[in-house]
């Protein structure tokens, strides 16, 4: 196990933590991934898929992909060409072509050979060419402007299913109701119906326009979700996430929270006893929240819960230097009955701890970084702890490249 102790520990004395604080957070494996085109990207994809992970990611044109294992081994590396020019995207689904987990699919939008755009396609399986044509998913309505198409795509955790959600967000009509599409994806993307919708709008029972579509971290690894304006409370956000079967039945949630998303940055993830978790930034800090379901007791009745309980602030943007230095929150984990909040930052990623009612718990981790130039973090959270992949900036005699780690973070029930 390799852990940067000296840059834990100027990040405690910066965050105003005691140094003899133990940490509330383990890195209990670390990978350097070998060198190559694909661990050499900035940004990546890491979809839980079957027996491990499927990386992937997106440059000059190409795809990259690979499957990593749990230990962090990296097999099979693969590229091919994306139709140009790809407007939006892509985005990666993970399904089974001949098993759980091996054929890549990127989704995008590209402009119509007939005028307009299009959601397309092109799936890979390991070991064959991909289509030689692109896949035609769906067209986007008349008009459309792809500046303001947001996707969204992932895979079960099984590996046999993948999923693609799509809609339009315009800023400059406010009020404009378009739901969210989506397909559940499988081999070589061969939908045969109709995209399914979510957030549809019914004018007799009016609800906010949504914004911010993401994969949402869950259990069963087909999730997505929205931000909305609370209805209730002018200024204030609600996130909405549903979590899919592979079946396609669904179960909705929404969390309302004490403070407005900014930058769409909000993550969640599922804990014990159907609880979930998220964190996410606001106007000067961040924040976390909780939620816990309603529990009956012996005779029947309800007790306390059932409510989502928000923290905000606990990280202000003064303990980093400024609202321009305030860093985004790239993941969030129970950690026994405390939370911990993973945060992607230039100097290496950190996590930092919490009790439920919003006090630190233990000193903040700070993940390993040569020069503190680190890119943007991947992170999936399971339930024997949360695997983290980024890009990370070194310098040799007369170069200068990125080498990627992965690792798998614990944070332990209690703490010594």
């Amino acid at each position: 196990m390799k852990t940067t102790w000296m840059a834990a520990l100027v990040a405690l004395a910066l965050l105003g933590c005691s140094s003899d604080s133990p940490p509330g957070a383990n890195v209990s494996q670390e990978t350097t991934l070998p060198d190559s085109p694909l661990a050499r990207l900035q940004n990546v994809s890491l979809i839980r898929a079957g027996d491990g992970f499927t990386l992937a990611g997106y440059d000059n044109g190409t795809v990259r992909w690979a499957h990593l294992s749990l230990a962090g081994v990296l097999t099979g590396e693969t590229s091919f060409a994306l139709p140009q020019p790809a407007l939006v995207g892509p985005v990666f689904a993970v399904t089974a072509k001949s098993a759980p987990g091996d054929q890549l699919i990127a989704i995008f939008v590209i402009a119509a050979t007939a005028g307009g755009y299009e959601l397309s396609a092109v799936a890979q399986t390991f070991g064959s060419a991909p289509a030689a044509a692109p896949l035609v998913l769906a067209p986007l309505p008349d008009g459309t402007d792809p500046a303001t198409v947001q996707l969204a795509a992932g895979a079960a955790t099984t590996g046999n299913v993948g999923f693609v959600a799509w809609g339009i967000h315009d800023p400059n009509q406010p009020n404009l109701h378009i739901p969210v599409n989506y397909f559940l994806l499988p081999a070589d993307a061969a939908v045969t119906t109709a995209p399914a919708t979510w957030r549809n709008y019914d004018p007799a029972n009016p609800t906010p326009p949504w914004d911010c579509l993401a994969a949402a971290n869950g259990k069963t690894g087909i999730g997505l979700s929205v931000v909305v304006d609370d209805p209730n409370s002018p200024g204030k956000s609600e996130w909405i996430a549903v979590e899919f079967q592979e079946t396609g039945a669904s179960n909705e949630m929404t969390y309302p929270l004490n403070e407005a998303v900014a930058n769409c940055q909000i993550v969640g993830s599922p804990a014990a006893a159907g609880s979930y978790f998220m964190a996410f930034q606001g106007s000067n800090a961040i924040g976390f929240a909780t939620y816990y379901p309603f529990v009956s007791t012996n005779d029947g009745s309800e007790s306390t819960g059932g409510s989502v309980t928000p923290r905000y602030p606990v990280l202000p943007a003064a303990s980093f230097g400024g609202i321009l230095n305030l860093p985004q929150p790239a993941w969030v984990a129970p950690a026994g009955s405390d939370i911990s909040i993973g945060l992607s930052r230039t100097s290496g990623p950190e996590v930092h701890r919490f009790t439920y009612d919003g006090i630190p718990h233990g000193g903040a981790l700070a993940l390993r970084s040569a020069n503190g130039q680190s890119g943007p973090v991947a992170a999936w959270v399971g339930s024997d702890g949360v695997y983290v992949t980024y890009a990370d900036q070194v310098s040799a005699p007369g170069t200068t490249s990125n080498q990627r780690y992965f690792s798998k973070i614990v944070s332990p029930a209690s703490l010594p």
